[in-house]
């Protein structure tokens, strides 16, 4: 899809949420995104059948950073209306979100690491990896474009 018709079709939504405007990347790093705001409230450490959960940590650190990220994507997109930030922007504000998300995982992770920080830790490279893909794909049609 173009990005007029993505235009048109947030233009045409009369100020409701369209999802349909997101690309496949777009999809990938949004359902990231939800998956780390949800293991923040999961249990990030289990000792002997006692848990804490993530939001009692760091998980407060990722699920603001996802909250940013999926704002940024709201705003950085049609989906909301017509775009607010420019790509780069977008780019930038969910690629240091998602890097945060990926850094605080791997820095939590020890043995008596629980779900929640696992769920964290594959939300963060999967939305590192659907943001990578996105950023290629701008420069291939960017490439295209100027040939």
């Amino acid at each position: 899809m173009s990005t007029e018709q993505h235009t048109q079709n947030a233009q045409n939504s009369s100020g409701a949420i369209q999802l349909s405007v997101l690309n496949r990347q777009q999809q990938i790093a949004a359902g990231s995104m939800v998956v780390v705001a949800i293991a923040a409230f999961l249990p990030w450490v289990s000792v002997f059948g006692l848990s804490v959960a993530g939001i009692e940590g760091d998980g407060k650190l990722t699920l603001l950073a996802a909250l940013a990220g999926l704002a940024a994507l709201a705003f950085g997109t049609d989906v909301i209306g017509r775009r607010k930030l420019p790509q780069p922007a977008y780019v930038a504000v969910s690629g240091i979100a998602g890097a945060i998300v990926a850094i605080v995982a791997i820095a939590d992770l020890n043995e008596f690491a629980a779900f929640g920080l696992y769920l964290t830790l594959f939300g963060g490279v999967a939305w590192a990896a659907a943001l990578g893909w996105e950023f290629l794909a701008g420069r291939k049609a960017a490439a295209a474009d100027a040939a």
